[in-house]
């Protein structure tokens, strides 16, 4: 039998959940800015607790996705 207090793995960086809050500061944008991304599918997050959580794969991934090139400016 396993509980959680006998578990020794612990969770890399990449498993971290952000908050809203945590994301906004990670990426310097506004809370508004974020909420517009998540409902237009754009940024994939997850609901826990009524609350939005945010995978720091997926946010690499929306980084990358929205990157400019020097044509794009």
């Amino acid at each position: 039998m396993t509980t959680i207090d006998n578990r020794t793995e612990t969770a890399s960086s990449a498993d971290k959940l952000l908050t809203v809050d945590d994301l906004c500061e990670y990426l310097v944008v506004s809370k508004d800015y974020v909420y517009d991304e998540v409902r237009h599918g754009r940024l994939h997050a997850s609901r826990i607790a009524r609350q939005l959580r945010f995978r720091l794969a997926d946010v690499v991934a929306f980084v990358e996705a929205n990157a400019v090139t020097g044509s794009d400016l």
